[in-house]
């Protein structure tokens, strides 16, 4: 095929192949991680580089890559909106609306990123249309209730049960701690105190005898 290429590009795991059409800016290899994951692969960036290509053609910037991704409203394969919670019809339009001014507006300032002069203009033109929007339209500003619930996406519960726990384990925990009533049961609770004087007789190691000395301060000990 005119303007096919094909490459081997040798790593820690084998040799994978790589077609590169030049023409389309199409790039397959043999390992898949792109059609799979929807990440390139380092064996057709090494292709790239090595056709002097410094910028990733766009076909493999996929949309769940981008920032706005998750702006966008979700649809399924019969053309249900996806939602973790269910809104009205009127809520919905105006999150496609603010979806839709939203990615406007990051359209314009990548657009204009590269001149200073641009986004002086666009500064400006964004607070005289903020100044203009507050005089029209009056708005209450929004409660800081208001704005965690809007943050979290669903409502906050004023009220909340804490269950106790039907079943319970002791095992594996700690030593229950004595009171005053264990201590009356055994007495007081208070231990004697030993007589420093007393003397315990032990048996003398050398000897085998019974008495108040050890193998040590045998008086027999020779």
């Amino acid at each position: 095929m005119d303007g096919t290429k094909v490459f081997e590009v040798s790593d820690a795991w084998g040799v994978r192949e790589v077609r590169f059409d030049s023409t389309t800016m199409i790039a397959k290899c043999s390992c898949k991680l792109f059609e799979s994951k929807g990440i390139l692969c380092r064996h057709i960036i090494r292709v790239f580089r090595a056709s002097k290509i410094n910028e990733l053609p766009s076909i493999y910037v996929l949309r769940r890559w981008e920032k706005k991704c998750k702006r966008d409203a979700v649809y399924d394969g019969e053309g249900n909106l996806l939602e973790e919670n269910a809104t009205s019809s009127a809520e919905r339009a105006i999150r496609k609306k603010i979806s839709i001014a939203r990615n406007i507006l990051e359209e314009i300032i990548r657009d204009a990123r590269a001149s200073e002069e641009v986004v002086d203009f666009i500064n400006t033109s964004l607070s005289n249309l903020q100044s203009s929007l507050l005089q029209k339209f009056q708005t209450v500003p929004p409660t800081r209730h208001e704005e965690q619930e809007t943050f979290i996406g669903t409502s906050i519960p004023t009220q909340v049960a804490v269950l106790t726990a039907s079943d319970t384990c002791s095992r594996g925990t700690c030593s229950r701690i004595r009171g005053h009533r264990d201590d009356a049961k055994s007495g007081g609770g208070k231990k004697k105190k030993k007589d420093p004087n007393l003397k315990v007789p032990r048996q003398c190691g050398l000897r085998k005898e019974v008495g108040f000395h050890d193998a040590r301060k045998c008086p027999k000990k020779t």
